[in-house]
């Protein structure tokens, strides 16, 4: 992706999370980010394209700034605490602050919908691999890897996506590391 690439959809999820997206429009989209609706239209073919875009775009730089964050982690309860704040914590409030955050959830069609499973195979992925990095010696009687990274990403999305109230979600999260490091057999 381009630079000018992302700052349409930096402007575009902001327009989304302000208006919610099916009351967001082109043109507010083109006015925020500085452009005509025209430009939009052509790169990105209509609204439902910048939709699949922005979905993809935000799950890329969610696993950015978690994957930048792990390189100052010392091991797998921080960095699990890293991924829960940025790629589930942060998350939750920005749908919070959607005044249609149910429209976000159900997705614009079936391609938002598959941008935004691919970015949860994403996040699984990038998990099994942080965990193959920091529990080299994973016990033989507990499911493998990527197993549990399925197990993280899934509860943690769940929770994101359904639950109310941050406090419960924190408390959700701390008892989801917990079993984690247990299962894993890693200390705190």
């Amino acid at each position: 992706m381009t630079d000018p690439d992302s700052a349409i959809l930096d402007a575009a999820v902001r327009i989304f999370v302000r208006y919610g997206m099916r009351r967001a429009t082109m043109a507010d989209i083109a006015e925020e980010a500085g452009l005509s609706r025209q430009t939009l239209y052509d790169r990105f073919g209509g609204k439902d394209g910048i939709v699949v875009a922005s979905i993809r775009h935000l799950g890329d730089v969610t696993c950015d700034r978690v994957q930048a964050g792990w390189t100052e982690a010392p091991g797998l309860a921080a960095r699990l605490d890293i991924y829960f704040r940025i790629a589930v914590l942060e998350v939750f409030d920005m749908l919070q602050a959607s005044p249609d955050a149910d429209d976000v959830l159900a997705g614009q069609g079936p391609a938002a919908q598959q941008a935004a499973r691919d970015a949860e195979r994403r996040k699984r992925a990038m998990i099994a691999d942080m965990l193959r990095e920091t529990v080299p010696d994973l016990p033989p009687d507990v499911p493998n890897r990527d197993e549990i990274a399925g197990f993280v990403t899934s509860a943690a999305a769940q929770a994101k996506y359904s639950m109310t109230d941050r406090a419960d979600l924190t408390i959700f999260l701390a008892t989801l590391k917990a079993a984690t490091l247990a299962l894993t057999r890693t200390a705190l």
